[in-house]
């Protein structure tokens, strides 16, 4: 997968053939976007065009709202692989600026993809707006865009009745994100179409679960979103340094999410303790290492004891729960 990062005044990069591609923000990689990718992939196949796809960094909810609550369900090298897996040739990511801002759909389709990325078809949701003051729609935009020699064209996303009470509905980033707040998980990993995960470079924290018997590997979350604090059974993976390879196969894991508040913590950790290191020499050497962590289920929330003996048999007790249903799944 070829990775192309654009902004305004960048001269057009070197493509060598046309391409079809989907676009949006696609945070999550949801159903819905699946959906809509192996639709492109398939009419880009079909077309004989390669297959890209176009989105946006920073993504546009962080440019207009800067001192947005964190709300991300993946970041950008997790998107990358995601991306990579599903057979994309051409990941095209635009900086989102002011230029960007202000550039008319007309113009975007244009001079944007047109001009500077070979589009010769171009995919998005059916909501999809884009443009100066999101003007633009497919349907508002398509003779244009014809005369431009690009053909342009919407796609239903995936629909669920997965959500009691709500049949139909059209599954969205901003659903799963309700629902992850909301502590719904399994339903949030079904509209995922696969287990939410947190990824983050391990960085070394006060130790003091270790002087408790139970390491952790500790992730700032930074602007993932925030699901309900607490302690969760997970599984987990390190990748190798400075790549996507992984050291190991999923690992049984237990993770707390939150403030650490008996030890006077201040800012939200995700911390993980992983129970089987098959290289044992991996729980000495996780520092700075990338570290992917999937949330399968939520065991308690997060509470203050009034001592450390108290948390350590509180944490004793977790684990054994978690270990018994890694066994039992």
């Amino acid at each position: 997968m070829k990775i192309i990062n654009w902004k305004f005044g960048d001269e057009a990069a070197q493509i060598d053939t046309n391409i079809a591609v989907a676009i949006g923000n696609f945070d999550g990689i949801h159903l819905g976007h699946v959906k809509l990718l192996q639709t492109v992939k398939e009419k880009a196949k079909t077309s004989n065009l390669a297959f890209g796809v176009v989105t946006f960094d920073p993504h546009p909810r962080d440019f207009f709202n800067k001192n947005n609550t964190p709300y991300k369900l993946l970041d950008i090298q997790e998107k990358e692989e995601l991306l990579y897996q599903m057979g994309v040739e051409y990941l095209i990511t635009i900086n989102f600026n002011e230029d960007l801002k202000n550039c008319n759909a007309n113009d975007f389709l244009s001079k944007v993809l047109k001009n500077n990325f070979k589009v010769s078809k171009m995919y998005a949701g059916s909501n999809f707006k884009f443009g100066k003051n999101r003007e633009g729609t497919i349907e508002g935009t398509k003779d244009f865009a014809l005369s431009q020699g690009l053909e342009i064209e919407s796609i239903d996303l995936k629909e669920t009745n997965s959500i009691i009470g709500k049949e139909n509905e059209i599954i969205s980033s901003q659903t799963i994100r309700k629902l992850l707040q909301t502590g719904k998980l399994e339903i949030a990993n079904t509209l995922l179409g696969r287990r939410w995960c947190i990824t983050g470079t391990v960085e070394k924290g006060k130790q003091q679960g270790r002087e408790i018997g139970f390491p952790t590997a500790n992730v700032k979350m930074k602007k993932f979103l925030v699901p309900p604090l607490g302690v969760y059974i997970t599984r987990s993976k390190v990748f190798s340094d400075k790549s996507s390879n992984t050291e190991n196969d999923w690992l049984p894991s237990i993770s707390n999410i939150g403030t650490r508040p008996t030890v006077s913590g201040d800012c939200i950790n995700l911390e993980t303790h992983i129970f089987e290191l098959k290289n044992k020499s991996l729980e000495l050497n996780l520092y700075g290492k990338r570290i992917k962590v999937e949330l399968i289920k939520f065991l308690r929330a997060e509470r203050k004891f009034n001592s450390l003996s108290e948390l350590k048999k509180q944490i004793e007790h977790d684990t054994k729960e978690a270990t018994h249903f890694h066994k039992q799944n």
